[in-house]
């Protein structure tokens, strides 16, 4: 069992989700917090393993044109034992950025320059799966990138909510941008940047063999056109969640909800026809209440025909078999020449 958080702890913890990308001495003056003060915290809940970076492209801006999400679940008899042989086929796959699953449920985010690529590589790795019997159901839902809103990995509000925090989040909402060109540098640095998202700037020069003051400057200007994006991801033990949902709404066609993004929604993606969200609750009863309010919001606006897909996970069995790996995806997508 990990240790509590203090008061510090917490207010640093949501500093650093909130403003991922402010510096230290920025950040402790937002917090009221001494500087020192600050960093001695910052240290300590990193060495502990309470928060990771992680640095993610603008997918689109990279011309990728489709983000899939797969959600289901295996058969009951089918054991991580029966799937081991075909799991290494989802590791080495580029496309797929992500996958989770608890010894029934699974859900994965796969990111691809067109249909046909997903076709030909992510999705022919679920039909193995599929083949050998492995599903008792699976669903793929595609969000073109140019015309949907997507959220990722948020938890500033969230843990502002969980902690009690009286203070506003600012407002997050991601439209994808348009496709961006990159220099043979650019591409280098952007790429260590996703691989290495806590390597400091000499280190990425040693590794890449250019300037660190150039990499200072690629960098600063990735940050501020939005090509790339900073979080901080919490460990979720420390946040004392219990529940996950994962919850697919088919919206009436042509109608999109005008129902906010939700502190619990660490993750969502929606377009004209889907929303997909991955949330985190304390308890059944939050999510009761999140999904009695969102489902009464979808009904009196006519939003809807059937009610939302719900997939109920517990927290303590979720785990990360595949965790945001971007780099192997940035370095196909932009035939990055590098071997670190």
């Amino acid at each position: 069992m990990k240790s509590k958080l203090t008061g510090k702890d917490k207010l640093v913890l949501w500093g650093l989700a909130e403003y991922p990308g402010l510096k230290d001495n920025k950040l402790s003056k937002k917090l009221g917090i001494k500087r020192r003060t600050f960093g001695a915290v910052k240290t300590k809940l990193k060495n502990k393993g309470v928060f990771s970076t992680l640095i993610f492209p603008d997918f689109n801006a990279l011309g990728c044109e489709i983000l899939t999400i797969c959600y289901g679940k295996f058969k009951p008899l089918t054991t991580f034992e029966d799937r081991k042989k075909d799991a290494q086929n989802i590791l080495e796959c580029e496309e797929i950025v992500c996958a989770y699953s608890t010894d029934s449920e699974f859900f994965a985010i796969c990111v691809s320059k067109n249909f046909t690529e997903f076709r030909k590589k992510a999705f022919e790795i679920a039909r193995v799966y599929e083949q050998k019997n492995f599903f008792e159901n699976i669903t793929y839902v595609h969000f073109p990138l140019e015309i949907s809103r997507c959220w990722f990995f948020e938890f500033s509000g969230l843990i502002r909510m969980l902690f009690g925090f009286d203070a506003e989040s600012e407002r997050k909402d991601e439209n994808a941008l348009k496709r961006v060109r990159l220099t043979k540098k650019e591409k280098k640095v952007l790429y260590a940047l996703v691989k290495m998202p806590d390597a400091k700037n000499i280190d990425i020069a040693h590794r890449t063999g250019i300037a660190m003051h150039t990499i200072s400057k690629i960098k600063k200007n990735l940050l501020e056109r939005g090509v790339i994006k900073i979080r901080k991801i919490p460990d979720l033990e420390m946040l004392g969640c219990e529940v996950l949902a994962v919850i697919h709404v088919k919206y009436k066609s042509g109608k999109r909800a005008g129902y906010g993004h939700q502190a619990s929604e660490i993750l969502r993606i929606d377009s004209d026809l889907d929303m997909v969200s991955l949330s985190l609750f304390k308890n059944y009863t939050a999510y009761k209440d999140y999904y009695d309010r969102k489902l009464e919001h979808l009904r009196e606006n006519d939003l809807i025909d059937e009610d939302p897909v719900v997939m109920l996970l517990p927290v303590e069995k979720f785990n990360a078999f595949k965790y945001f790996s971007f780099a192997p995806l940035v370095k196909k997508v932009l035939e990055v020449d590098a071997e670190f």
